[in-house]
């Protein structure tokens, strides 16, 4: 088995609840900007450590140089999203959650820093995998289409840009590296573990009192987005 697939199954249980979840979530975020713009400022916050990592490791790890993709990097993006989400100014420290991640990166890497491919693989295959589902979602839900992309510019990809490509490179270099069992059962450990991470950000999103107020306050608007987001899964899954 490629080892992009014994990722994938290995880690698929785990996948599967972190789906449930994010979808739930989406429901809630989307009822407001105000609560949006809390996932975009963690996630830029995620994909800037990830992106700096390996920028910082790669000429000394040729695992990483392999898998060095600059087209597939989303902080400047998403940094563009949270100013636009934030004219006030973004927030200027980390949250509890977000303390908790870079910890977690930092100690890895310090290990083994081809244990990063366990972060790079799962946030970067995400988002060329849902960002196109869900960007005509937040658009349409968000009323973002006056100034589009801004908003969005992190689910967005220039004109011509293939992400089937994309993910198809990604995994043939992936498959490429030479890995020992041993680095392989850590990276595919560090995948599932960053699914969990990922969760607890979600979860401190919607368990925020902005979050809260939000809810009650537009629980129609929320049923109308489930609505909408599991006609999207839907329709995109019965595609393949």
């Amino acid at each position: 088995m490629e080892f992009s697939e014994e990722l994938k199954v290995k880690s698929q249980d785990v996948h599967n609840v972190s789906d449930k979840l994010f979808n739930s979530a989406l429901s809630v975020a989307l009822t407001d900007r105000s609560v949006y713009r809390m996932a975009v400022f963690r996630f830029y916050h995620v994909f800037l450590m990830i992106e700096d990592k390996i920028e910082d490791l790669r000429h000394d790890c040729n695992l990483l140089q392999t898998l060095y993709f600059p087209n597939l990097f989303r902080a400047h993006e998403f940094e563009e999203d949270v100013e636009y989400f934030y004219p006030e100014g973004m927030p200027g420290e980390l949250t509890p959650m977000l303390e908790e991640y870079k910890l977690n990166i930092d100690r890895d890497v310090k290990d083994d820093p081809a244990n990063l491919i366990g972060y790079l693989q799962t946030m970067q295959l995400a988002i060329l995998s849902g960002g196109s589902i869900l960007r005509p979602i937040i658009v349409k839900v968000l009323g973002l289409k006056e100034n589009y992309p801004l908003g969005v510019k992190a689910l967005d990809w220039p004109e011509g840009f293939s992400t089937a490509n994309a993910k198809k490179l990604f995994k043939e270099r992936l498959n490429s590296l030479e890995l020992s069992q041993e680095q392989k059962d850590r990276i595919i450990s560090i995948k599932m573990k960053v699914f969990e991470l990922n969760n607890k950000l979600i979860r401190e999103v919607t368990h925020s009192k902005e979050s809260k107020q939000v809810a009650w306050k537009y629980l129609e608007r929320i049923l109308f987005v489930v609505c909408l987001v599991l006609a999207f899964i839907g329709y995109f899954y019965w595609r393949k």
